[in-house]
């Protein structure tokens, strides 16, 4: 309300307001047609300007209270729409909204167009027709001005959990719509705003205008065409009231003021009480109460219709009292104070729904963080009223969290009869009052510390003890009420927090009494083992309430530095193992069990006790020490079983045996322990015929018989280990030395114990890949059987087919062992020669698929205390030194041991076994890898080789076939170009081959197409260079290079023949020659055509399966092995090598370079047979086309320009064109055109190119 002067200006809210309506200032209302004129006379029609307006404005507000006040609503008018004494409706009916949640985020973006404003004139003032209206008291004011126009609101309005989340959405609404024009003539500009801001927005419309505004698009639309459909509207807006005794004095109406005091406060109370209820509604949909804790819910529910019960007569109290209060006839100070005394008791309602708020939120905050946790956890729910009696249908024990009992359990809350009454409590701080709220919070369980710290306690208690409970037992939480205490049979009330135990058909209250850990056991050495005692009373309730039905220990090897050495048996991080005894049964960790020793020996340990329930075990005791004796190791007692069988075991008749042999050398005593053939593989690959690939042995199989071995399968108890690398590097010492460890051989033991037997110049062991099961004698095998791979070393005096043998039989080995735990290349320290080291390492590292990757490491031996020498080497390779690097030397496990400075040899013991620990420390803590991949790749790579084996043939026999092509093509280019055109002397040039005796050739240079030596004693083309007309390289014939020749089996001669004829006769000699040279022409090209395309498809095989190795492989580099056969060819011609030798070393080079190209170009490696294909091919087809001209026809044809090379030209590959002979020249004004003799020597020179531009072909071609 704005009062100007003796007026007031009031919003019209939406009413159809005009000039002469009568008003009640007392009750704020209206009286819609009375009036003290005629209508006719003060809404007289009036002259406006249509095209102008008065005023313009587009505003925002974030709230509905700045909202009102823009829409000059002052505190009374908001207050009197909030009690509803007036409606705002229409374009004003968003004013009314009230909020829907307690933290609301809102944008009004109002539009207002005013167009003109319309007053009563003073003369119509005074000349008033229904003058005795003025006597109705009701009446106490008149309309006497209006302003009109058009107003229209889209609101915007969205939940949020904060208010601080409440105002970050609010701007982000607000800046959805700027620069928003009045007069329609622009486009609204619009920013983002997020999906999920525009999700949960409440969008709604308030306007004179009819629109459905329900989406986003609507608002845009609608918000766009506001100014320029406002801008017709003539709406009341505002208007001003006149008091009635400005026309009459004695219209004298008494009139009081609101005391603004007494009105903030109503409206502030009112604004709370929305709030407060607002709170309320929240709590009844919290998650915690939707299917949980329905008492709870059903207390907010009381406290929440009482509450509006106050709510309801405070607005009715209100709305009663303002209107009397305004009139000056009412008894002042009556009413004022019924008005205040209303105020203060719904004043004090609302504090109670904030206070119960406040507890509920806290209680359901607690509630929801405990319950939540443990049904994260994986507990049952039981929250939502089942009776107690349910729960015991299950005959597996349940251990429940329990929530009951009246501290939580009653039907209505001790806040709701003190928000049913309607005496006012004494704020004034009087002692006996606070005593009662002290007394009255102190019932709040949640706002105890003790009992929400125990609740949280026995939530933590529960979770621990579930990973140890047996399946069936059930965890939960429920609402018990009612339950039995252990040793009584009387129910009780139930606390909240309690833990209750479902079992045998009744509740008991077990709270405290879970399984607690025991006293630390005590420790004796026993000739069996380890013996343990305890104390088995538990004491207290809990064994009646909670049988116990086992005993559980757990211990573990630990390394103790002070006694253990420099080689503890075991690190810091061993794992426990557990044995589960009876109470009745013996206390004791045997020192042997199925699968050999499980105790190390000379060891401390320690040993946890842990008590078995019903429920689940009890926390582990405090760890008990103590160490193991001495015991004989399983190096000595394999020594001492020798001894006794020691003519058995040496017995060598034994089929597929191997049998023991102590070397008894002075000084040197070592025993070979023999062992079983159980599986033996011959290689897969016919290059190899009858040739052992694999072997697997047992090795001491006759000793402790008893102790099994793992499945060659089982990938958790077999660790299959693989050690390859250079031949010659120590890898079987290595071996000896890691099988030495494990057995726990001791340098003081009277003899060594190995199992590679590399004495003498056998090397049998080396000769396929041997692989040593070795049953789990000692703890040191964790229960592990151990296959040890022994690979053939690559790179060693039997050349290349010893390599490749040893790479298939790899390959067998990975289709005969299921999977691979590590994979240790070994080589000397000292060795850095990349020219060495590059060949063994692409040999090694293409064995495996890329899922190896982690399992790879590396051994030095001959090592030092120095850096290895190959470290560097090895990882510019690529090798992955980074896996794990171990340093060795094997010395003392030489075949041959020198004697003579024991304590040198007795450093190198201990400087080996540190090493061996550091590789079994390893092998315990990898992951087994399938060797499927490896297997898969290794038979495609096998596949890839023989297939480039296969190719090879085919490209020089191709390569041949297209150089004799080019000769013919020569030669009916030469033969054409001839036509006959009158009677002439002909002398012709006729090429005649001369087969050559066996053994013989001819060197021809393929680049000047002639022979340079008719008759050669060598017939190789590898052998050119030792031809006589060879000198430093190039020939004394032709000056080419010696690469330029190739050596053909016959002679080609050309012999000249003269002939006079007429000519017809010329035409027909002509013609006869051409057919007879294209017609063999014809057959070659189609023979090559077939040839090629076989190529073609065989060079696009093997780059699929290029692809799919370099998918597969760790590595893949043929390119790595060309240096190294060169070196291998050039030392084999040096020391005069069988040719036979050396064929094969000219074989596998070229195998490796066909490899190589493959690689490196893809399946553009065919691009070169393809390109052949399609030159020879358009070259048959139009060689076909001429020859089924009539002999004249043909004469006119050959002298008509030809196309074929351009033609040929333009469908060329870029790589190709680009080293192409130039196109041949079109005819211009003073140049012929080419004619067909001259597009065929083109083609011929284009073949050529083709054959030479480094494709596939041409490498073979020129560097075989």
């Amino acid at each position: 309300m704005v009062v100007s002067g003796d007026g007031i200006i009031l919003p019209a809210l939406g009413q159809d307001v005009q000039l002469g309506m009568l008003y009640n200032v007392r009750t704020s209302e209206l009286f819609a047609g009375i009036s003290l004129w005629d209508n006719t006379v003060v809404n007289s029609e009036q002259t406006k300007d249509e095209s102008k307006v008065q005023n313009a404005e587009f505003f925002y507000s974030t709230s509905i209270e700045d909202s009102r006040k823009k829409s000059a609503l002052d505190v009374e008018g908001s207050l009197a729409l909030d009690l509803k004494i007036i409606q705002a409706t229409g374009s004003a009916k968003y004013l009314s909204d009230t909020k829907s949640s307690t933290h609301e985020a809102r944008l009004d973006a109002s539009c207002t167009v005013t167009r003109w404003t319309r007053r009563i004139p003073q003369e119509i003032l005074s000349s008033m027709k229904y003058h005795r209206t003025l006597d109705n008291p009701r009446f106490t004011h008149f309309v006497a001005e209006v302003v009109e126009g058009g107003s229209a609101t889209i609101s915007l309005v969205r939940s949020a959990s904060s208010e601080e989340e409440a105002k970050e959405i609010a701007g982000d609404l607000k800046a959805t719509l700027i620069g928003v024009p009045v007069n329609g003539s622009a486009d609204l500009e619009y920013k983002h705003v997020s999906d999920a801001n525009r999700e949960k927005v409440k969008i709604s419309y308030s306007g004179a205008i009819a629109e459905n505004v329900s989406t986003w698009e609507d608002a845009r639309r609608v918000a766009n065409d506001m100014p320029t459909m406002l801008a017709k509207q003539t709406n009341t807006l505002y208007y001003k009231l006149l008091p009635v005794d400005l026309l009459d004095s004695n219209a004298n109406r008494l009139i009081r003021s609101l005391d603004s005091g007494i009105v903030n406060r109503t409206a502030v109370a009112l604004k709370t009480g929305i709030t407060a209820r607002l709170r309320l509604d929240e709590l009844l949909q919290h998650q915690v109460l939707r299917n949980w804790f329905p008492k709870i819910k059903g207390q907010i529910r009381g406290l929440r219709e009482s509450f509006l019960e106050g709510e309801s007569d405070f607005t009715e109290a209100a709305r009663r009292l303002l209107p009397e209060l305004r009139d000056g006839n009412t008894d002042y100070s009556t009413k004022v104070s019924e008005l205040r005394r209303a105020i203060s008791l719904f004043e004090q309602r609302v504090r109670i729904a904030e206070q119960f708020a406040d507890l509920k939120e806290k209680e359901l905050e607690v509630l929801q963080s405990t319950v939540s946790s443990m049904l994260g956890q994986g507990f049952q729910n039981h929250l939502g009223g089942l009776k107690p009696e349910s729960l015991t249908t299950v005959s597996a024990p349940r251990v429940l969290l329990s929530f009951g009992g009246s501290q939580i359990n009653r039907s209505r809350h001790m806040l709701e009869k003190k928000m049913q009454s309607t005496e006012l409590c004494d704020d004034s701080g009087d002692d006996d009052s606070d005593d009662e709220e002290k007394e009255e919070s102190e019932q709040e369980w949640f706002e105890s510390s003790p009992t929400v710290n125990s609740v949280r306690a026995a939530c933590a208690e529960l979770i621990s003890l579930r990973p140890s409970a047996p399946e069936e037992v059930i965890f939960g939480v429920a609402s018990v009420d009612k339950a039995y205490r252990a040793g009584e049979e009387k129910l009780v009330t139930t606390r909240i927090g309690d833990i209750i135990l479902g079992y045998n058909d009744r509740f008991t209250i077990v709270t405290g009494m879970l399984p607690k850990a025991p006293t630390a056991p005590t420790l004796t050495i026993e000739e069996r083992g380890i013996g343990l005692s305890w104390e088995t009373d538990q004491g207290g309730e809990l064994g009646p309430a909670i049988p116990t039905t086992s005993y559980v220990i757990r211990y573990r090897p630990i390394p103790n530095p002070e006694i253990d050495g420099v080689l503890p048996r075991v690190t810091a991080n061993e794992s426990f193992i557990e044995l589960e005894l009876n109470p009745s049964e013996s206390s004791l960790i045997p020192r042997k069990n199925g699968t050999g020793d499980s105790l190390f020996d000379d060891c401390d340990y320690e040993v946890m006790l842990s008590v078995k329930t019903i429920i689940g075990l009890s926390s582990w005791s405090i760890p008990a020490v103590i160490r193991t004796p001495r015991w004989p190791s399983v190096a000595s007692r394999m020594l001492e079983f020798y001894e006794k069988n020691h003519q058995a075991l040496s017995n060598p008749n034994r089929k597929g045996t191997k049998p023991w042999d102590m070397d008894k050398e002075t000084g040197n005593r070592t025993l070979f322990l023999g062992h079983i053939t159980i599986v033996d593989r011959n290689c897969s690959d016919p290059r190899f015929p009858d040739a052992v690939a694999v072997r697997i042995v047992d090795v001491a199989a006759e000793f402790e018989a008893s102790i099994p071995a793992a499945d060659l399968a089982d990938k958790n108890n077999t660790i299959v280990t693989v050690f390859t690398g250079p031949s010659g590097h120590g890898k079987s010492t290595q071996i000896n030395a890691y099988v030495s460890h494990l057995l726990g051989g001791d340098f003081e033991d009277f003899a060594r114990i190995m199992v590679v037997d590399d004495r003498g110049t056998s090397q049998t062991s080396s000769q396929f890949v041997t692989c040593y099961r070795i049953r789990p004698f000692s703890p040191l095998f964790r229960g592990k059987t151990m296959l040890i791979v022994d690979a053939p070393g690559f790179g060693d005096s039997k050349g290349y087919q010893r390599d490749a043998f040893v790479t298939v039989a790899m390959s067998d080995l990975f289709s005969t062992v299921s999977h691979v735990n590590a994979i240790f290349f070994t080589c000397r320290a000292m060795e850095s020669r990349t020219t060495f080291l590059t060949p063994i390492y692409t040999y090694v590292s293409q064995l495996f698929a890329k899922d190896v990757q982690d399992c790879l490491g590396t051994i030095y031996t001959f090592a030092d205390s120095g850096k290895p020498a190959a470290h560097d080497t090895l990882q510019k390779l690529g090798w992955p030194v980074q896996n794990g690097e171990i340093s060795v030397n094997n010395a003392a496990f030489t075949a041959t041991l020198d004697v003579t400075d024991i304590n040198h040899v007795r450093d190198m013991w201990l400087f080996s076994t540190r090493g061996q620990f550091q590789i079994m420390d390893r092998l315990l803590k990898t992951t087994p890898v399938p060797t499927d991949s490896s297997a898969e790749l290794m038979r495609d790579r096998i596949d890839l080789e023989q297939k480039c084996s296969l190719t090879e043939h085919k490209i020089f026999k191709t390569a041949t076939e297209a150089w004799n092509l080019i000769e013919k093509l020569d030669s009916l280019a030469d033969n054409i170009g001839n036509t006959p055109d009158a009677e002439v002397s002909i002398t012709e040039d006729r090429v005649v081959t001369q087969d050559l005796p066996e053994g013989k050739g001819s060197t021809r240079c393929l680049h000047c197409n002639i022979t340079c030596h008719e008759i050669c004693p060598y017939s190789n083309d590898e052998d050119i260079r030792y031809c006589e007309t060879i000198k430093d390289e190039k020939c004394t014939v032709c000056h080419c290079h010696w690469t330029e020749h190739c050596n053909m089996r016959y002679m080609i001669r050309t012999k000249r023949v003269t002939r006079t004829m007429v000519p017809e006769d010329m035409i027909k000699a002509w013609s006869d020659k051409t057919n007879e040279l294209e017609t063999s022409l014809l057959g070659a090209i189609d023979d090559y055509l077939e040839l090629q395309q076989e190529l073609r498809d065989e060079l696009l095989d093997l780059s699929e399966l290029t692809k799919n190795v370099m998918t597969k492989a760790l590595l893949h580099d043929p390119s790595a092995f060309i240096d190294y056969m060169y070196r291998l060819i050039h030392t084999a011609r040096a020391y005069s090598f069988p040719p036979a030798k050396l064929v094969q070393f000219a074989t596998a080079k070229n195998t490796l370079l066909l490899l190589q190209k493959v690689k490196e170009q893809g399946s553009a490696a065919a691009i070169e047979p393809e390109a052949l294909l399609s030159i020879l091919g358009s070259v048959r087809t139009e060689m076909h086309r001429r020859m089924q001209l009539e002999m004249h026809q043909r004469v006119r044809e050959e002298k008509i320009p030809c196309s074929l090379y351009n033609t040929l030209y333009e469908k060329l590959p870029p790589s190709i064109k680009d080293k192409a002979p130039a196109p041949l020249g079109e005819k211009g004004m003073s140049t012929p055109a080419e004619l067909y003799p001259a597009n065929l020597k083109s083609v011929v020179l284009l073949v050529k190119t083709v054959l030479k531009d480094g494709g596939v072909v041409a490498t073979l071609a020129v560097k075989g």
